[in-house]
């Protein structure tokens, strides 16, 4: 798609309050303090919304900036100002090299490896979690409804406002009420020369329309420039036959020639109010294309039916940073994916598997697995562990029967990362669910979390991801998903 030749509704730096010249930084953070004030959970509007979500697309898009700082140096007169250099960038992931893991090979994943002793896999000597989904509220509600798809594949018209209706229903009353009382031949304003006037009626009720579903700005003002002349050479006849009586004779009252000239002059000026009433509206609605030409040329289809992408535990082996055992890493990812299949009871739930950190390195993935619906996303990793009673201590550290353990964990810091990548558009999670690698006694206490992130077993995990994504299960946001599958590593 060519966005050199788009007209956007307004200088979208004014959006988010910022200047021409600023960082994708300095944008990102605007964004973020924008979207909390606007956001219609928190007491904004979603046109608001809605706008700085455009904002956020196209500026932070270094292509789509250029078509915007071009169009706006066209409209405004003014050259755009030399860019800062981009503020300090997310710190990325150090590779080593590191010993190739146990020998694999293409038909033989590591999972299906056998322990040493046995010919057991395993991943099959894992004891595989079955939590009680019935028991869970999430899981029991029922969806009658299609998924709300944003951006859908066609921009829905916005119910009639009071200003509309304020502002159009007076343009449409006079215009019929005034081609009626020239229409009647009872009526003292009858004049042969009433189709006239019902055309011009309809090439009014044409340009309303055009305006009303936000088409191209010089179609509607073309359309617009024809009724305007066309009324104002009716008014201005009008007056000129009160004067001579040229077009209805000297036995027409001068009177009903002036009325008429008056007429036209009034459904003139309602007819600017019109313009100005619908103009909230337009507004929605270009935003709303503009963003769905976006999502079209980037994002899933708004008909896609895809629900899941990748696959649990296909980048540990090859795809893990240094110092993570692959084959751990794998198992427990497999464990922890199969059990978020059940979230696909949801509607509008996407889940994504191995997935990096922005700004990292591109052939890591950090992050187990991530689950979106509506503007909320889940991150979850999963690390295999032994037999034991885990919980936080108040240092935030993982502690194995009240014993911290010797091995700390980066996701919470990633998930605030991921936070300051993503905040700006959608509310972010994490969960690190902690997999038995055998048998025996194994709790996790989740009383104490770290900020953003909670400590949880499978079961745990499925019941509060559940719960929190509910609110928004039966929608999606596809420039959101298309963010995370851009994250995610291929196997």
């Amino acid at each position: 798609m060519n966005f050199r030749s788009t007209d956007y509704p307004e200088n979208l730096y004014r959006v988010l309050g910022v200047d021409p010249s600023a960082s994708e930084d300095e944008i990102r953070r605007a964004s973020r303090i924008k979207q909390r004030e606007t956001h219609p959970d928190l007491g904004g509007t979603p046109e608001a919304f809605m706008r700085v979500r455009l904002a956020v697309e196209v500026l932070t898009d270094p292509q789509r900036r250029a078509a915007h700082d071009a169009w706006l140096a066209t409209t405004s007169g003014q050259a755009m100002p030399a860019r800062r250099a981009p503020g300090p960038r997310l710190r990325q992931q150090q590779r080593s090299p590191r010993q190739a893991a146990t020998p694999t090979s293409p038909a033989q994943p590591a999972a299906r490896h056998t322990a040493a002793g046995t010919d057991v896999p395993v991943f099959d000597r894992i004891p595989k979690p079955e939590p009680q989904l019935r028991k869970m509220s999430w899981y029991r509600q029922s969806w009658d409804h299609p998924v709300e798809v944003w951006p859908a594949a066609r921009a829905a018209a916005p119910s009639v406002t009071l200003r509309e209706f304020a502002t159009v229903g007076p343009f449409v009353l006079a215009s019929v009420l005034v081609v009626l009382a020239l229409a009647i031949p009872a009526s003292p304003l009858f004049t042969v020369w009433w189709p006239i006037a019902l055309l011009l009626v309809l090439l009014g009720a044409t340009w309303l329309w055009l305006r009303g579903d936000a088409r191209p700005q010089p179609l509607v003002s073309t359309v617009l420039w024809i009724f305007v002349a066309g009324v104002s050479l009716s008014a201005a006849a009008s007056f000129f036959d009160a004067m001579l009586g040229i077009f209805t004779g000297p036995d027409s009252p001068t009177g009903a020639r002036i009325v008429r000239g008056v007429s036209a002059l009034a459904v003139l000026a309602l007819a600017v109010l019109a313009w100005w009433g619908l103009q909230p509206r337009v507004k929605r609605m270009q935003f709303e294309r503009l963003l769905m030409r976006i999502a079209d040329e980037s994002a899933p289809a708004a008909d896609d039916t895809t629900r899941v992408y990748g696959q649990p535990g296909a980048t540990a082996m090859t795809r893990s940073q240094p110092g993570v055992h692959p084959l751990r890493r794998q198992c427990a990812e497999r464990v922890v994916g199969e059990a978020l299949e059940a979230l696909q009871r949801l509607p509008g739930v996407r889940i994504v598997h191995g997935l990096r950190i922005p700004g990292g390195d591109d052939q890591i993935a950090t992050i187990s697995h991530a689950v979106v619906a509506g503007r909320r996303v889940a991150f979850i990793d999963s690390e295999l562990r032994a037999p034991a009673h885990y919980a936080l201590d108040a240092r935030g550290s993982i502690t194995r029967d009240g014993v911290p353990s010797s091995t700390g964990t980066e996701f919470p810091h990633r998930v605030e990362r991921l936070h300051e990548y993503f905040g700006d558009v959608a509310e972010v999670r994490g969960w690190l669910v902690l997999v038995p690698e055998r048998a025996g006694e194994f709790a996790v206490d989740n009383s104490r979390t770290w900020p953003r992130v909670r400590l949880a077993s499978v079961e745990s995990m499925l019941r509060e991801v559940g719960d929190w994504l509910v609110t928004d299960g039966n929608s999606l946001d596809r420039l959101l998903l298309r963010d995370l599958v851009d994250l995610r590593v291929e196997p």
